[in-house]
């Protein structure tokens, strides 16, 4: 019984180094501290563990996804597979996501499979020359595969190899020697670095300039909002500032209603003022209550020369 479920055990690990390598999986070299178990595991030659490394396919064209998988045999009897630790470095290539992992768990044997999903689509993995124009050669570290006590201490660990990857361009052969022929072929891979940006102005004093830009327009812009509401909206002035008599103070509205353009407190101030003078030799009570009701509003002239008019009249009085 304990043969057949041996053979088993071996047969299943020879199939799966099969199945996770193409064309064959290398086998990992173990590391000088790996322990080895005299009285025998299920992996074969007295070892807890053993690994294998693939990525599929080794060659390809740029920007093709490649899928890279780590397979670790071990006999549960000497390991406890949730103890193992997986370390890996595929650069230039960046992984797609997280690796996902597979458990095949049969009597003592178990195979842990870790698979990452790859793609490089920078500058780093366009071919070039050298090597060559055609293709690039890729070689990644090995694999790390590290076992841990319960307590968190280290206790042993191996390594697992991969294989070269060689990245062939979208450009076949045959179309790269037409465009010579044709002399349109021009091959450019320097993207990059990028020139540091210059500026002719350092970016903080125009920051500030154009906040100070903006704070002078709005002040601008309340001041003339502020003039524009006192146009259409002007206060006329009150008691205590119109001095002197009646007749005084009926001529400062005056004034001051043709000088801000109310046309309504404008005919009501030559009313009033008409009121204060009364009738007299000139009549120029009369002439105020024409002007207050022409079709026209006078112009300067004549409301300063009627002002002085009734301003003399008034002291005369």
């Amino acid at each position: 019984m304990k043969a057949f479920v041996a053979a088993a055990a071996l047969a299943l690990a020879t199939a799966a180094s099969a199945m996770a390598a193409t064309p064959a999986p290398p086998i990992v070299a173990t590391h000088p501290g790996l322990p080895t178990q005299p009285t025998g595991s299920v992996i074969g030659e007295g070892l807890p563990l053993k690994a294998y490394a693939s990525i599929q396919p080794t060659v390809h064209l740029f920007g093709d996804t490649l899928h890279a998988k780590l397979a670790v045999v071990a006999d549960t009897r000497w390991v406890v597979p949730a103890r193992l630790r997986v370390s890996a470095s595929f650069q230039p290539y960046e992984p797609v996501g997280a690796p996902t992992l597979l458990h095949v768990q049969i009597g003592r044997f178990e195979q842990l499979t870790w698979t990452w999903t790859l793609r490089c689509l920078t500058t780093r993995c366009v071919p070039v020359s050298p090597p060559s124009e055609e293709y690039h050669v890729f070689r990644f570290p090995e694999a790390k595969i590290d076992y841990f006590r319960a307590n968190g201490a280290k206790e042993y660990g191996i390594t697992a190899a991969w294989p070269a990857v060689e990245v062939q361009s979208q450009v076949s052969p045959g179309t790269r020697n037409a465009l010579l022929k044709a002399r349109r072929y021009d091959w450019q891979y320097q993207l990059a670095p990028v020139a540091a940006p210059t500026f002719r102005m350092r970016p903080l004093l125009l920051f500030w300039l154009a906040i100070g830009i903006a704070g002078a327009v709005m002040i601008a812009a309340l001041f003339s909002g502020w003039r524009w509401f006192r146009v259409l909206h002007p206060v006329a002035p009150t008691v205590e500032e119109l001095e002197g008599s009646s007749l005084e103070r009926a001529l400062a509205l005056l004034q001051w209603a043709h000088e801000h353009g109310d046309e309504t407190l404008e005919r009501k101030a030559f009313e009033r003022v008409a009121g204060e003078l009364g009738v007299t030799v000139d009549d120029l009570s009369a002439t105020a209550h024409e002007l207050a009701w022409s079709q026209e509003l006078p112009a300067d002239e004549q409301v300063e020369a009627f002002t002085e008019q009734a301003r003399e009249q008034g002291r005369g009085s």
